[in-house]
């Protein structure tokens, strides 16, 4: 029995083993790191981009660790729906870096009368908690959920991922809101947006703000110059939240300009289509962006800082139509996108092809 025992002690001591853990909401990088003894230092090997989003785990994050015997060989954290942060432990030595999150997915329809309300009945016929807040982030420009009509029809085909049998995201396809009022429909084409049964994109052109933000400093139009202490035209709004707080493009368009304006500090000038160009003026620090490049809605041209004439940390944001300032809050629902010519022929084959996938799920079931 001691020579069995004495054979199993080396065996229990350098097998692999592997080890799920759930991420717990009150973790911080930092205390994970420490009550797995991998050195901090590991975190500033990674860029900026990468060390702001692990700021922000979330809550349906699932660690997946392999050890050998007692030894963390090599772990891996979600820190969104599509990367994982990778780290392994060779030659005595950790090393980092971000890699693809893989996941599982399941295409799921569902056909919903409205008797109650919507967050209720949607959730006793799909058990889908992310699908409400999905379906009116896509309809809130055209539809007033707060007088939705009795017996309204919603219809969502949507793909669900999960890892490790555990939800982390949902994609809506296809939607439709119809009742005695309207009949919406909206489909997600291949350049990311929600386009109804005509090809018009539900919502505008431009996202509603540029950043995260806690309150408007300042509005559009004339001021009393805090610096200046005289009235003057505020053209933009200000928007404050911490320093660092990350700022994106509003809108698909050209980087124009790139450096620093006298007033305005660190600033990032954008053209876009129709005769618009936004400005984002006191960063602190500009994104991987460079000037003449092409880049899309949502992507981190900066982050929020205190630079140029400013009395305390925030976001200038102005836009200029034609040469003219306007004021950014009015533009969100005004400007939309119309596929036409060859994209819109190409779009209504693109919904030819969603409904027969529809039509199918609908025979399934």
């Amino acid at each position: 029995m001691k020579k069995l025992l004495v054979l199993l002690i080396p065996f229990l001591l350098f097998a692999s083993y592997i080890k799920i853990e759930n991420w717990n909401k009150n973790e911080t990088l930092y205390s994970f790191f420490k009550r797995h003894n991998i050195p901090f230092s590991l975190y500033y090997t990674l860029d900026k981009q990468t060390r702001n989003d692990l700021k922000y785990i979330p809550s349906w994050a699932n660690v997946y660790m392999v050890y050998e015997g007692s030894t963390l060989k090599r772990l891996l954290i979600p820190f969104n729906t599509k990367h994982q942060l990778r780290i392994d432990y060779t030659h005595h030595k950790y090393s980092a870096r971000v890699v693809p999150l893989k996941y599982t997915t399941q295409k799921k329809f569902a056909k919903i009368t409205i008797k109650n309300f919507l967050s209720y009945d949607v959730y006793q016929a799909t058990k889908e908690e992310m699908l409400t807040s999905k379906l009116v982030n896509i309809f809130q420009d055209r539809v007033n959920f707060r007088l939705l009509p009795a017996n309204t029809v919603v219809e969502i085909y949507y793909t669900k991922k999960l890892q490790f049998q555990k939800p982390i995201d949902l994609e809506i396809t296809y939607a439709r809101i119809k009742n005695r009022h309207y009949d919406i429909q909206a489909y997600k084409y291949t350049d990311g947006r929600y386009y109804d049964q005509h090809g018009k994109s539900l919502k505008g052109m431009f996202l509603a703000y540029p950043m995260k933000y806690k309150y408007i400093s300042s509005g559009f139009g004339r001021r009393f110059h805090p610096i200046l202490h005289k009235w003057r035209m505020h053209d933009g709004i200000d928007y404050v939240n911490k320093i660092g707080t990350p700022i994106k493009a509003v809108a698909d368009g050209r980087v124009i300009y790139k450096g620093w304006i006298r007033g305005y500090g660190k600033t990032v000038k954008i053209q876009h289509k129709y005769g618009y160009m936004t400005l984002y003026g006191h960063m602190r620090g500009f994104g991987h962006i460079r000037v003449g490049s092409y880049i899309k809605q949502g992507t981190i041209i900066g982050y929020m800082g205190n630079t140029g004439l400013s009395t305390g940390p925030h976001l200038h944001f102005g836009v200029l139509y034609k040469n003219r300032w306007i004021n950014p809050s009015r533009l969100r629902k005004s400007v939309k996108i119309v596929l036409r010519g060859y994209k819109r022929k190409k779009f209504f084959a693109f919904i030819r092809n969603i409904k027969r996938k529809v039509d199918l799920k609908v025979a399934m079931r």
